[in-house]
């Protein structure tokens, strides 16, 4: 049983042991949304940042 765990990563215990089923199940999909939440944050961060690059490299000349 504990050899099922070895290949995933270790996850948080929750601060509350007496969730009931359907608690558990909107904590765990609020949290998946927040992730995917952070990832476009992150995402459009870095096109941000890569905008930037590509208009500054063109403006100097340094770039087609």
């Amino acid at each position: 049983m504990a050899e099922d765990h070895l290949d995933r990563m270790p996850h948080a215990e929750l601060g509350q042991a007496n969730w009931t089923p359907e608690e558990r199940a909107e904590f765990l999909r609020r949290r998946r949304a927040r992730n995917w939440l952070i990832l476009a944050a992150l995402t459009g961060f870095c096109v941000i940042i890569y905008g930037i690059a590509i208009v500054k490299l063109r403006e100097y000349g340094q770039m087609w």
